[in-house]
């Protein structure tokens, strides 16, 4: 059986290491390659119960169809929860207009069947006009009323996650034509970046129509921490890292304390966490101490990692997720 636990990796949560000064790692002795654990384990997996293939019975050899092939019209129908999930996302980012008595029911006037009645009775109108007909779908920003009462308006929030891709411009739109991250990610909700990244800079960026938490998620008063991984045009010296560390002075004033962290095996590249959000600030603050940024990939927004994501690709935020930015900043959730 594969005993290999998952390390936590530093990057993912840099409140371990923002409460100390910097410091310059070294292997550990026990350090062992990843290498070691990219084989897959047949045998472990199938003792374990692993579900590698279609059985009517357990895995046991007394079992009549062990070691046979089910014909397809034997194998047991089993729920497609990938599928599913991938249904249920673009039911999420399409904002399909929705019958007018779920748009009731979800604003709290009434139930679905009381909704219903009142839709009948002639008590329902939309955009003015009265709806009498059942199934009826309406749009979000349709005007709905009820009894002449406007109904509650249903602000749904979204928010994303994205891996931002180089050559890329944060923006919802580019007066020279350029692709921006509004052509990546795919929904007919209106939404906008939470802040920006140069176009060679690479990594997690938010998205969503949320206006306030993006608001307080930018304000330097909520200290949020961005942590990025850059590769400088030579080796970073421990002394400029210190510097680094207990704030540089730019053109816009003293930059704030910082964790700076040079990597074990190539000191060329730096790990960086800040906590203002100032423009272009990590390659502002290496050329003033004399260095050349190459590369600069964010790796974490707000404690959000975009560690299983590739290049390019997005997801929604768990609602966990949200409610843990919507900590930082002191909203109510």
């Amino acid at each position: 059986m594969n005993n290999y636990k998952k390390k936590s990796n530093p990057i993912s949560d840099n409140r371990e290491y923002s409460q100390r000064g910097p410091r310059k790692f070294s292997k550990s002795d026990k350090f062992k390659s990843k290498e070691g654990f990219s084989g897959s384990d047949n045998k472990s997996s199938s003792q374990s119960g692993g579900k590698t293939g279609y059985f009517s019975k357990p895995f046991r050899k007394d079992n009549p169809t062990f070691g046979k092939k089910l014909d397809s019209n034997e194998k047991p129908r089993l729920r497609h929860r990938e599928k599913s999930k991938e249904s249920q996302e673009k039911r999420i980012l399409s904002n399909e207009p929705v019958r007018l008595n779920k748009a009731l029911a979800d604003s709290g006037v009434a139930s679905r069947r009381k909704a219903d009645e009142l839709i009948t009775q002639g008590a329902v109108k939309v955009n003015g006009k009265v709806v009498t007909t059942l199934g009826v779908k309406v749009q979000a920003d349709d005007f709905i009323t009820v009894y002449g009462n406007p109904i509650p308006k249903i602000d749904k929030k979204i928010y994303f996650l994205l891996n931002k891709p180089k050559d890329i411009i944060v923006s919802t739109e580019d007066e020279k034509d350029r692709k921006t991250v509004m052509d990546i990610i795919k929904t007919n909700f209106r939404i906008f970046p939470v802040g920006r990244l140069d176009r060679n800079t690479t990594g997690a960026l938010i998205l969503t129509n949320d206006g306030e938490l993006a608001h307080r998620l930018l304000h330097p008063s909520y200290q949020i921490p961005r942590t990025y991984i850059a590769l400088l045009d030579k080796e970073l010296k421990q002394t400029d890292a210190d510097l680094i560390s207990k704030g540089v002075p730019l053109e816009d004033g003293i930059t704030s304390p910082c964790e700076v962290v040079i990597h074990p095996v190539n000191p060329r590249k730096v790990i960086l966490t800040l906590f203002e959000g100032r423009n272009h600030e990590v390659k502002r603050i290496f050329m003033h101490l004399g260095y050349n940024v190459r590369q600069l990939d964010r790796k974490v927004f707000a404690g959000i990692s975009v560690q299983r994501l590739e290049r390019g690709e997005y997801r929604l935020l768990s609602k966990k997720e949200v409610n843990l930015l919507k900590k930082m900043v002191n909203i109510d959730f």
